[in-house]
């Protein structure tokens, strides 16, 4: 029912909103591309920082080990110092000794008794238990004192292992931190990229409805266009017979007039100004 310039003035209208969408639609595509590349960035630290943080782990680990097995080593070496622990505490208790130097004097002055000494058989053979007593004690004494050196050398190498651990600890919490960062980034770009991508479907369902209607009302358009040339050449048709029809009448009374004319002249009548036209016709035509 809409005239042609109506239909033109709607088609240019919806090309002009297809066109729109259309343009919309790719923006937004140029815009996830370069969303995209950023999220490859920002997954490429994260990636980065993983990888130093399951390095910076292992190590951790390899030192936090190294202090469990020093530990348990730590843990024998006092259970193998706990009888001799006991047998010098009780002697120490009994004969007020306290450290080895003390037992080697006690040692010594007991041999020398029995080298510049007159003693009895009896009493050497008391002297000689005695003195074996003590250098067992002695023995002990130095093999505790081994163990108490070699838990103490153990103690050193746990606090440094334990430091080392520590260390390495910190930089995979300070990494971590880091990397929560990067993280949220990239959780903020995925969550941006969702939305353009929304958008993006929406401009592009909105290119199609458009792009639909612009086909239809172009099609209407075009049969319009050519229902009005059939008219106008229908028409023109009609004109042109119309034409043809008055021409041959017009042809027909002007041969008549010259014929009259011609008549005139044999009969040597006086022609008259509508004579001569009709005449001066026939000579054009010749």
């Amino acid at each position: 029912k809409l005239d042609v310039n109506e239909l033109k003035a709607k088609l240019d209208d919806l090309n002009e909103k297809k066109e729109k969408w259309f343009e919309k639609k790719e923006e937004l595509k140029q815009k996830i591309a370069e969303l995209i590349t950023s999220v490859k960035i920002v997954k490429s630290k994260n990636d980065e920082f993983s990888a130093k943080i399951k390095e910076l782990k292992d190590k951790r680990d390899v030192h936090n080990n190294e202090v469990k097995k020093l530990i348990s080593k730590i843990k024998e070496n006092k259970n193998d110092d706990k009888p001799v622990s006991r047998a010098r505490d009780g002697r120490n208790r009994d004969n007020k000794r306290k450290n080895p130097e003390g037992l080697k004097k006690q040692i010594d002055g007991l041999k020398a008794q029995i080298e510049t000494g007159a003693v009895s058989f009896d009493k050497e053979k008391k002297i000689m238990k005695q003195i074996k007593a003590l250098k067992k004690e002695l023995s002990s004494m130095e093999a505790s004192k081994e163990v108490s050196k070699g838990s103490k050398e153990l103690s050193k190498k746990i606090d440094e292992a334990k430091k080392m651990a520590e260390g390495f600890h910190k930089q995979i919490t300070e990494l971590a931190i880091q990397n929560k960062e990067v993280y949220k980034d990239f959780t903020k770009l995925s969550k941006e990229i969702n939305k353009v991508k929304k958008e993006q479907e929406d401009a592009f369902e909105k290119f199609i409805t458009f792009k639909q209607a612009f086909s239809e009302v172009n099609k209407i358009l075009k049969d319009k266009l050519g229902d009005e040339y059939k008219k106008k050449r229908g028409l023109r048709r009609r004109k042109d017979a119309s034409a043809k029809v008055r021409k041959a009448q017009q042809d027909k009374k002007l041969e008549e007039q010259k014929e009259k004319v011609e008549e005139k002249i044999k009969k040597k009548k006086l022609l008259t100004t509508e004579d001569l036209i009709a005449f001066q016709g026939k000579d054009d035509e010749a």
